[in-house]
């Protein structure tokens, strides 16, 4: 008898209960496809706001690795500059190592003027005009790198030595 009575006041409470969880699902339906939407939107303009700065950030890491190799491409140049200055101020007796000399020096200042050049225009680039600099400076760099190689291939041949180690 107990089980027949259980079982009547139970079938009321799951028609409550159903009738109130469909009578919520109705209420909130409109406030969830809003809410939805909402949550949708806000998602999309964070991740265009992620993409925008992954590519401020991938920018702005090109432009500091360039920096740092026209840098470093300064240096070595500037070091030679300076050894090139030092023998020249010791006094070179021989006319034709003098004129060579003072051609070096004056190619190294050449290159040094256009790697500092390059390297200025760094300072005022922005994302809509880094490509054209990153072009720029890499033709730059290729340049002197390609002049620096043969200076140092025609030491090479004026000494009978391979002091760069490349096999000519």
């Amino acid at each position: 008898m107990v089980c027949l009575r259980s079982g009547m006041t139970t079938k009321p409470h799951y028609l409550v209960t159903l009738l109130l969880s469909g009578g919520l699902l109705v209420a909130c339906g409109t406030e969830a496809g809003k809410e939805t939407e909402r949550v949708q939107d806000q998602m999309q303009e964070n991740r265009e706001e992620v993409a925008k700065a992954d590519d401020t950030e991938e920018w702005l890491e090109e432009r500091d690795e360039a920096r740092k190799e026209m840098a470093d491409l300064r240096e070595t140049m500037s070091k030679r500059l300076e050894r090139e200055r030092e023998d020249l101020a010791k006094g070179i007796k021989n006319a034709e190592k003098r004129a060579d000399t003072e051609r070096h020096i004056a190619e190294l200042e050449q290159n040094i003027a256009r790697i500092d050049a390059s390297t200025a225009t760094f300072e005022g680039s922005t994302k809509d005009t880094w490509n054209n600099v990153k072009m720029e400076s890499r033709k730059t760099a290729d340049e002197t790198k390609s002049w620096w190689d043969r200076q140092k291939d025609w030491v090479d041949a004026k000494t009978d030595a391979d002091k760069d180690g490349d096999g000519k």
